[in-house]
Protein backbone atom coordinates (compact mmCIF):
# COMPACT_ATOMS: atom_id res chain seq x y z
CA UNK A 1 0.00 0.00 0.00
CA UNK A 2 2.43 2.56 0.39
CA UNK A 3 3.85 1.74 -2.98
CA UNK A 4 0.49 2.29 -4.48
CA UNK A 5 0.84 5.51 -2.19
CA UNK A 6 3.32 6.37 -3.87
CA UNK A 7 2.10 5.55 -7.32
CA UNK A 8 -0.80 7.89 -6.50
CA UNK A 9 1.17 10.59 -5.94
CA UNK A 10 3.42 10.77 -8.71
CA UNK A 11 0.54 10.69 -10.99
CA UNK A 12 -1.17 13.36 -8.97
CA UNK A 13 2.28 15.31 -9.43
CA UNK A 14 2.39 14.63 -13.09
CA UNK A 15 -1.01 15.31 -13.51
CA UNK A 16 -1.10 18.88 -11.51
CA UNK A 17 2.48 19.81 -13.03
CA UNK A 18 0.90 19.17 -16.48
CA UNK A 19 -2.40 21.18 -16.06
CA UNK A 20 -0.87 23.68 -14.45
CA UNK A 21 1.66 24.18 -17.70
CA UNK A 22 -1.63 23.43 -20.10
CA UNK A 23 -3.77 25.95 -17.88
CA UNK A 24 -0.71 28.83 -18.12
CA UNK A 25 -0.79 28.34 -21.89
CA UNK A 26 -4.05 28.65 -22.28
CA UNK A 27 -3.95 31.85 -20.55
CA UNK A 28 -1.44 32.70 -23.64
CA UNK A 29 -4.20 32.69 -25.99
CA UNK A 30 -5.27 36.06 -24.20
CA UNK A 31 -1.47 37.35 -24.82
CA UNK A 32 0.42 38.59 -27.76
CA UNK A 33 4.46 39.10 -28.13
CA UNK A 34 7.44 37.59 -26.44
CA UNK A 35 7.35 35.96 -22.93
CA UNK A 36 9.50 37.48 -19.94
CA UNK A 37 12.02 35.40 -20.59
CA UNK A 38 13.89 33.07 -17.60
CA UNK A 39 17.27 33.95 -16.37
CA UNK A 40 19.29 32.43 -18.77
CA UNK A 41 17.18 31.75 -21.63
CA UNK A 42 17.82 32.50 -25.70
CA UNK A 43 15.15 35.23 -26.69
CA UNK A 44 13.89 35.05 -30.38
CA UNK A 45 14.56 38.80 -30.51
CA UNK A 46 18.75 37.95 -29.62
CA UNK A 47 18.63 35.31 -32.09
CA UNK A 48 17.21 37.55 -35.45
CA UNK A 49 19.55 40.58 -34.49
CA UNK A 50 22.48 38.38 -34.37
CA UNK A 51 21.53 36.68 -37.46
CA UNK A 52 20.81 39.89 -39.44
CA UNK A 53 24.18 41.41 -37.88
CA UNK A 54 26.32 38.32 -38.59
CA UNK A 55 25.31 36.12 -41.65
CA UNK A 56 27.88 36.33 -44.09
CA UNK A 57 25.26 35.56 -47.40
CA UNK A 58 23.63 39.05 -46.03
CA UNK A 59 27.08 40.59 -46.42
CA UNK A 60 28.10 38.95 -49.79
CA UNK A 61 23.86 40.23 -50.50
CA UNK A 62 25.20 43.86 -49.42
CA UNK A 63 28.35 44.06 -51.25
CA UNK A 64 26.58 42.95 -54.61
CA UNK A 65 24.76 46.01 -53.42
CA UNK A 66 27.08 48.41 -53.30
CA UNK A 67 28.71 47.14 -56.37
CA UNK A 68 25.93 47.36 -58.43
CA UNK A 69 25.46 51.06 -57.13
CA UNK A 70 28.92 51.84 -58.04
CA UNK A 71 28.03 50.10 -61.62
CA UNK A 72 25.10 52.92 -62.08
CA UNK A 73 27.87 55.83 -61.00
CA UNK A 74 30.29 54.64 -63.88
CA UNK A 75 27.15 53.96 -66.39
CA UNK A 76 26.71 56.65 -68.65
CA UNK A 77 29.81 58.50 -67.39
CA UNK A 78 31.99 60.31 -69.87
CA UNK A 79 34.83 58.04 -71.63
CA UNK A 80 37.86 59.01 -71.12
CA UNK A 81 39.93 62.16 -73.34
CA UNK A 82 42.03 60.87 -76.09
CA UNK A 83 45.26 62.39 -76.90
CA UNK A 84 47.57 61.58 -80.01
CA UNK A 85 50.91 62.81 -80.95
CA UNK A 86 52.66 62.30 -84.09
CA UNK A 87 55.86 63.74 -85.02
CA UNK A 88 57.99 63.69 -88.38
CA UNK A 89 61.43 62.24 -87.10
CA UNK A 90 63.40 63.39 -89.48
CA UNK A 91 61.99 67.07 -89.71
CA UNK A 92 64.60 67.44 -86.84
CA UNK A 93 67.99 68.62 -87.18
CA UNK A 94 67.26 69.75 -90.61
CA UNK A 95 68.65 72.08 -92.35
CA UNK A 96 65.64 72.24 -95.36
CA UNK A 97 62.23 72.08 -92.76
CA UNK A 98 61.37 73.30 -89.45
CA UNK A 99 60.48 70.63 -86.62
CA UNK A 100 57.28 68.91 -87.42
CA UNK A 101 54.66 67.52 -84.92
CA UNK A 102 51.12 67.26 -84.55
CA UNK A 103 49.22 67.15 -81.27
CA UNK A 104 45.77 67.01 -80.53
CA UNK A 105 42.90 65.89 -77.68
CA UNK A 106 39.77 64.30 -78.19
CA UNK A 107 36.54 63.90 -76.28
CA UNK A 108 33.34 61.71 -77.22
CA UNK A 109 30.04 63.08 -76.52
CA UNK A 110 26.52 61.43 -76.90
CA UNK A 111 24.32 63.97 -78.15
CA UNK A 112 21.55 61.85 -78.03
CA UNK A 113 20.77 61.30 -74.91
CA UNK A 114 22.77 57.62 -74.59
CA UNK A 115 24.28 57.99 -72.13
CA UNK A 116 21.45 58.99 -69.82
CA UNK A 117 19.96 55.76 -70.90
CA UNK A 118 22.46 53.76 -69.86
CA UNK A 119 23.01 55.08 -66.43
CA UNK A 120 18.89 54.61 -66.03
CA UNK A 121 19.20 51.24 -66.72
CA UNK A 122 22.23 50.99 -64.28
CA UNK A 123 20.07 52.40 -61.55
CA UNK A 124 17.39 50.01 -61.97
CA UNK A 125 19.37 47.37 -61.72
CA UNK A 126 21.49 48.80 -58.70
CA UNK A 127 17.41 49.34 -56.75
CA UNK A 128 16.54 46.08 -57.95
CA UNK A 129 19.81 44.68 -56.27
CA UNK A 130 18.94 46.52 -53.16
CA UNK A 131 15.43 45.16 -53.25
CA UNK A 132 17.35 41.92 -53.30
CA UNK A 133 19.17 42.28 -50.14
CA UNK A 134 16.09 43.16 -48.75
CA UNK A 135 14.49 39.27 -49.82
CA UNK A 136 17.40 37.90 -48.14
CA UNK A 137 16.44 39.34 -44.91
CA UNK A 138 13.71 38.50 -45.07
CA UNK A 139 14.63 34.45 -46.36
CA UNK A 140 17.11 34.56 -42.70
CA UNK A 141 14.31 36.14 -40.57
CA UNK A 142 11.94 33.50 -41.50
CA UNK A 143 14.76 30.71 -41.92
CA UNK A 144 15.90 31.77 -37.85
CA UNK A 145 12.37 31.72 -36.54
CA UNK A 146 11.93 28.25 -37.64
CA UNK A 147 14.99 27.01 -36.28
CA UNK A 148 14.44 28.60 -32.86
CA UNK A 149 10.72 27.33 -33.01
CA UNK A 150 12.28 23.77 -33.54
CA UNK A 151 15.09 24.30 -30.67
CA UNK A 152 11.74 25.02 -28.24
CA UNK A 153 9.89 22.26 -29.80
CA UNK A 154 12.66 19.73 -29.07
CA UNK A 155 12.91 21.38 -25.77
CA UNK A 156 9.71 20.53 -24.61
CA UNK A 157 9.81 16.86 -25.84
CA UNK A 158 13.17 16.32 -23.78
CA UNK A 159 11.66 17.84 -21.26
CA UNK A 160 8.33 15.54 -21.12
CA UNK A 161 10.07 12.13 -21.72
CA UNK A 162 12.30 13.24 -18.78
CA UNK A 163 8.92 13.38 -16.55
CA UNK A 164 8.04 9.86 -17.72
CA UNK A 165 11.88 8.76 -17.42
CA UNK A 166 11.28 9.96 -13.50
CA UNK A 167 8.09 8.70 -13.19
CA UNK A 168 8.49 5.27 -14.61
CA UNK A 169 10.74 3.73 -11.85
CA UNK A 170 7.82 4.63 -9.04
CA UNK A 171 5.67 2.17 -11.31
CA UNK A 172 7.73 -0.20 -11.69
CA UNK A 173 8.14 0.07 -7.81
CA UNK A 174 4.74 -0.67 -7.53
CA UNK A 175 4.52 -3.10 -9.62
CA UNK A 176 6.83 -5.11 -8.25
CA UNK A 177 5.46 -4.74 -4.99
CA UNK A 178 2.09 -5.90 -6.08
CA UNK A 179 3.71 -9.06 -8.28
CA UNK A 180 4.86 -9.66 -4.97
CA UNK A 181 2.15 -9.60 -3.15
CA UNK A 182 0.59 -12.18 -5.93
CA UNK A 183 -1.68 -9.46 -7.49
CA UNK A 184 -0.50 -9.01 -10.70
CA UNK A 185 1.28 -10.94 -13.20
CA UNK A 186 5.06 -10.86 -14.71
CA UNK A 187 4.02 -8.92 -17.52
CA UNK A 188 3.34 -5.46 -14.94
CA UNK A 189 6.75 -4.83 -14.29
CA UNK A 190 8.30 -6.37 -17.59
CA UNK A 191 6.32 -3.39 -19.36
CA UNK A 192 7.34 -1.00 -17.05
CA UNK A 193 11.16 -2.46 -18.29
CA UNK A 194 10.01 -1.80 -21.99
CA UNK A 195 9.19 1.52 -21.65
CA UNK A 196 11.76 3.05 -20.18
CA UNK A 197 13.98 1.43 -23.09
CA UNK A 198 11.96 2.76 -25.29
CA UNK A 199 12.17 6.12 -23.62
CA UNK A 200 15.88 5.44 -22.96
CA UNK A 201 16.18 5.06 -26.89
CA UNK A 202 13.85 8.01 -27.45
CA UNK A 203 16.52 10.43 -25.56
CA UNK A 204 18.90 9.59 -27.70
CA UNK A 205 17.22 10.73 -30.93
CA UNK A 206 15.90 13.65 -29.13
CA UNK A 207 19.26 14.69 -28.13
CA UNK A 208 20.09 14.36 -31.55
CA UNK A 209 17.53 16.43 -33.00
CA UNK A 210 18.50 19.06 -30.14
CA UNK A 211 22.02 19.49 -31.45
CA UNK A 212 21.17 19.35 -34.92
CA UNK A 213 18.25 22.39 -33.94
CA UNK A 214 21.25 24.30 -31.67
CA UNK A 215 24.10 23.80 -34.59
CA UNK A 216 21.69 25.39 -37.27
CA UNK A 217 20.78 28.35 -35.08
CA UNK A 218 24.85 28.93 -34.25
CA UNK A 219 25.38 28.86 -38.02
CA UNK A 220 22.76 31.47 -38.69
CA UNK A 221 23.92 33.41 -36.41
CA UNK A 222 27.65 33.20 -38.08
CA UNK A 223 28.70 30.95 -34.56
CA UNK A 224 30.64 27.50 -34.69
CA UNK A 225 28.16 24.78 -34.49
CA UNK A 226 29.41 22.96 -31.63
CA UNK A 227 28.68 26.82 -29.26
CA UNK A 228 26.84 25.85 -26.11
CA UNK A 229 23.79 27.60 -26.47
CA UNK A 230 21.52 28.64 -23.83
CA UNK A 231 17.78 26.63 -23.33
CA UNK A 232 14.83 28.56 -24.89
CA UNK A 233 11.62 30.00 -22.93
CA UNK A 234 9.74 26.90 -21.41
CA UNK A 235 6.68 28.24 -23.05
CA UNK A 236 6.32 30.53 -26.32
CA UNK A 237 2.79 32.80 -26.09
CA UNK A 238 0.79 32.22 -29.07
CA UNK A 239 1.13 34.49 -31.84
CA UNK A 240 -1.54 37.34 -32.73
CA UNK A 241 -3.49 35.42 -35.44
CA UNK A 242 -5.64 38.32 -36.39
CA UNK A 243 -2.79 39.11 -39.23
CA UNK A 244 -4.07 39.07 -42.85
CA UNK A 245 -7.48 37.99 -41.10
CA UNK A 246 -9.65 41.10 -40.50
CA UNK A 247 -8.58 43.01 -43.96
CA UNK A 248 -7.30 40.16 -46.31
CA UNK A 249 -7.81 42.16 -49.53
CA UNK A 250 -5.61 45.15 -47.86
CA UNK A 251 -3.21 42.71 -46.82
CA UNK A 252 -2.46 40.99 -50.15
CA UNK A 253 -2.75 44.74 -51.79
CA UNK A 254 0.04 45.98 -49.43
CA UNK A 255 2.24 42.71 -49.66
CA UNK A 256 2.10 42.51 -54.05
CA UNK A 257 3.02 46.10 -53.17
CA UNK A 258 5.70 46.28 -50.84
CA UNK A 259 7.26 43.28 -51.12
CA UNK A 260 11.29 43.46 -52.26
CA UNK A 261 10.64 40.97 -54.86
CA UNK A 262 7.43 42.84 -56.38
CA UNK A 263 9.85 45.66 -55.96
CA UNK A 264 12.68 44.08 -57.36
CA UNK A 265 10.85 42.77 -60.84
CA UNK A 266 9.54 46.52 -61.16
CA UNK A 267 12.50 47.47 -60.81
CA UNK A 268 14.34 45.25 -63.52
CA UNK A 269 11.27 46.45 -65.80
CA UNK A 270 12.34 49.86 -65.62
CA UNK A 271 15.94 48.66 -66.55
CA UNK A 272 14.47 46.82 -69.41
CA UNK A 273 12.64 49.90 -70.96
CA UNK A 274 15.79 52.10 -70.54
CA UNK A 275 17.28 49.24 -72.79
CA UNK A 276 14.72 49.32 -75.48
CA UNK A 277 14.72 53.01 -75.74
CA UNK A 278 19.04 53.26 -75.38
CA UNK A 279 18.63 50.16 -78.38
CA UNK A 280 16.72 52.25 -80.58
CA UNK A 281 19.04 55.25 -80.05
CA UNK A 282 22.14 53.42 -80.87
CA UNK A 283 20.70 53.99 -84.84
CA UNK A 284 21.76 57.71 -84.08
CA UNK A 285 25.55 58.78 -84.23
CA UNK A 286 27.60 59.28 -80.98
CA UNK A 287 29.45 61.89 -81.72
CA UNK A 288 32.90 63.43 -80.62
CA UNK A 289 34.41 66.86 -80.52
CA UNK A 290 38.68 67.34 -80.96
CA UNK A 291 41.15 70.35 -80.79
CA UNK A 292 44.77 69.83 -82.35
CA UNK A 293 47.63 71.94 -83.22
CA UNK A 294 49.68 70.73 -85.78
CA UNK A 295 53.04 71.77 -87.02
CA UNK A 296 53.29 69.88 -89.90
CA UNK A 297 51.59 73.17 -91.66
CA UNK A 298 54.22 76.06 -92.40
CA UNK A 299 51.20 78.41 -92.09
CA UNK A 300 50.62 78.94 -88.96
CA UNK A 301 47.23 80.47 -89.27
CA UNK A 302 46.94 76.59 -90.43
CA UNK A 303 48.35 74.82 -87.33
CA UNK A 304 45.23 75.17 -85.01
CA UNK A 305 42.16 73.33 -85.75
CA UNK A 306 39.06 71.99 -84.55
CA UNK A 307 37.54 68.93 -85.52
CA UNK A 308 33.87 66.50 -84.96
CA UNK A 309 33.82 62.81 -85.78
CA UNK A 310 30.97 60.66 -85.64
CA UNK A 311 30.45 57.15 -86.00
CA UNK A 312 28.31 55.50 -88.83
CA UNK A 313 25.15 53.38 -87.68
CA UNK A 314 25.07 51.46 -90.84
CA UNK A 315 24.76 48.25 -90.27
CA UNK A 316 21.11 47.87 -89.88
CA UNK A 317 21.07 43.99 -88.98
CA UNK A 318 22.73 44.06 -86.27
CA UNK A 319 21.00 46.93 -84.73
CA UNK A 320 17.46 45.58 -85.38
CA UNK A 321 19.12 42.68 -83.87
CA UNK A 322 19.75 44.54 -80.67
CA UNK A 323 16.27 46.10 -80.81
CA UNK A 324 14.59 42.80 -81.05
CA UNK A 325 16.18 41.70 -77.87
CA UNK A 326 15.84 44.72 -75.75
CA UNK A 327 12.27 44.48 -76.60
CA UNK A 328 12.40 40.49 -75.84
CA UNK A 329 14.20 41.00 -72.30
CA UNK A 330 11.56 43.67 -71.32
CA UNK A 331 8.50 41.36 -72.57
CA UNK A 332 10.09 38.47 -70.23
CA UNK A 333 10.83 41.04 -67.19
CA UNK A 334 7.25 42.26 -67.73
CA UNK A 335 5.95 38.46 -67.67
CA UNK A 336 8.24 37.72 -64.89
CA UNK A 337 6.45 40.76 -62.47
CA UNK A 338 2.94 39.64 -63.42
CA UNK A 339 4.04 36.34 -62.19
CA UNK A 340 5.56 37.24 -58.92
CA UNK A 341 2.78 39.36 -58.07
CA UNK A 342 0.76 36.18 -58.61
CA UNK A 343 3.36 34.13 -56.38
CA UNK A 344 3.30 36.55 -53.70
CA UNK A 345 -0.72 36.72 -53.75
CA UNK A 346 -0.75 33.36 -53.53
CA UNK A 347 1.82 32.83 -50.70
CA UNK A 348 -0.66 35.46 -48.86
CA UNK A 349 -3.64 33.28 -49.28
CA UNK A 350 -2.04 29.75 -48.27
CA UNK A 351 -0.44 31.66 -45.31
CA UNK A 352 -3.34 32.97 -43.85
CA UNK A 353 -5.54 29.92 -44.38
CA UNK A 354 -3.02 28.25 -42.74
CA UNK A 355 -2.38 30.61 -40.02
CA UNK A 356 -6.12 30.78 -38.87
CA UNK A 357 -6.42 26.37 -39.40
CA UNK A 358 -3.34 26.25 -37.61
CA UNK A 359 -5.17 28.39 -34.02
CA UNK A 360 -7.94 26.55 -34.32
CA UNK A 361 -6.34 23.55 -34.46
CA UNK A 362 -3.98 24.88 -30.69
CA UNK A 363 -7.59 26.05 -29.48
CA UNK A 364 -8.90 22.18 -29.43
CA UNK A 365 -5.34 20.80 -28.13
CA UNK A 366 -5.46 23.19 -25.81
CA UNK A 367 -8.59 23.71 -24.43
CA UNK A 368 -10.41 20.14 -24.77
CA UNK A 369 -7.66 17.68 -25.77
CA UNK A 370 -5.53 18.15 -22.87
CA UNK A 371 -8.36 18.44 -20.18
CA UNK A 372 -10.26 15.55 -21.75
CA UNK A 373 -7.08 13.34 -21.17
CA UNK A 374 -6.11 14.82 -17.65
CA UNK A 375 -10.06 13.63 -16.80
CA UNK A 376 -9.36 10.24 -18.31
CA UNK A 377 -6.31 9.79 -16.40
CA UNK A 378 -7.42 10.50 -12.96
CA UNK A 379 -10.45 8.15 -13.83
CA UNK A 380 -8.34 5.50 -14.82
CA UNK A 381 -5.98 6.13 -11.61
CA UNK A 382 -8.80 5.94 -9.35
CA UNK A 383 -10.13 2.68 -10.79
CA UNK A 384 -6.33 1.36 -10.50
CA UNK A 385 -6.52 2.39 -6.93
CA UNK A 386 -9.55 0.29 -6.39
CA UNK A 387 -8.40 -2.93 -8.95
CA UNK A 388 -11.13 -1.85 -11.40
CA UNK A 389 -8.66 -0.92 -13.70
CA UNK A 390 -5.38 -3.01 -14.62
CA UNK A 391 -1.94 -1.62 -14.89
CA UNK A 392 -1.75 -1.51 -18.56
CA UNK A 393 -4.26 0.99 -18.57
CA UNK A 394 -3.25 2.66 -16.42
CA UNK A 395 -0.29 3.30 -18.07
CA UNK A 396 -1.56 3.70 -21.88
CA UNK A 397 -3.56 6.62 -20.25
CA UNK A 398 -0.09 8.00 -18.70
CA UNK A 399 1.10 7.70 -22.14
CA UNK A 400 -1.84 9.02 -23.60
CA UNK A 401 -1.74 12.21 -22.00
CA UNK A 402 2.09 12.71 -22.33
CA UNK A 403 1.60 12.12 -25.89
CA UNK A 404 -1.15 14.77 -26.30
CA UNK A 405 0.48 17.12 -24.33
CA UNK A 406 3.41 16.57 -26.44
CA UNK A 407 1.47 16.81 -29.81
CA UNK A 408 0.02 20.54 -28.11
CA UNK A 409 3.47 21.45 -27.75
CA UNK A 410 3.79 20.55 -31.68
CA UNK A 411 0.80 22.74 -32.43
CA UNK A 412 2.06 25.30 -30.69
CA UNK A 413 5.49 25.34 -32.73
CA UNK A 414 3.22 24.77 -35.98
CA UNK A 415 1.42 27.68 -35.33
CA UNK A 416 4.22 29.90 -34.97
CA UNK A 417 5.51 28.21 -37.88
CA UNK A 418 2.32 29.39 -39.85
CA UNK A 419 2.49 33.37 -38.63
CA UNK A 420 6.33 33.02 -39.91
CA UNK A 421 5.58 32.28 -43.28
CA UNK A 422 2.72 35.10 -43.06
CA UNK A 423 5.01 37.66 -42.13
CA UNK A 424 7.27 36.17 -45.21
CA UNK A 425 4.50 36.47 -47.08
CA UNK A 426 3.66 39.91 -46.16
CA UNK A 427 7.40 40.81 -46.45
CA UNK A 428 7.67 42.00 -42.84
CA UNK A 429 11.03 42.37 -40.37
CA UNK A 430 10.13 42.36 -37.42
CA UNK A 431 9.74 45.87 -35.54
CA UNK A 432 13.08 47.05 -33.72
CA UNK A 433 15.56 43.88 -34.57
CA UNK A 434 17.17 45.44 -37.54
CA UNK A 435 16.06 48.57 -39.84
CA UNK A 436 15.09 47.11 -43.32
CA UNK A 437 16.73 48.02 -46.82
CA UNK A 438 15.06 50.92 -48.64
CA UNK A 439 16.85 51.15 -52.15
Amino acid sequence: MKSLACLVACVCSVVAASGASAEARMDTTRTVGNPAPGPGTLELDDVLRRVLERNPSLSAARASWSAARARAQQAGALADPMVDVSVAPQSYGSANVSSAYRVGIEQSFAIFGQRGLRRRAAEAEAVASGWDLRSAQLDLVREARLAFIDYWRVDRAIALNQELLRLLPEIRRVTLAKYAAGLVGQQDPLQVDVEVAMLDHQVVILERERHVTAATLNVLMHEPPESALPPPPADLPLPDTTLGHEAPEASMSHATGERSEQRAADARVDAARAQVSLAGRQRLPETGFGLAYDRFWSEPELRASVGVTMNLPVFLGRLSAAQREARAQLDASEAQSQATRDSIALQVAVATARLHEQAHDVDIALNRMVPLSERTLRAVRAGYETDRSDFLTLLNALRDFLRVRLEADESVAMLHAARADLERALGELPPGVAPGVQP
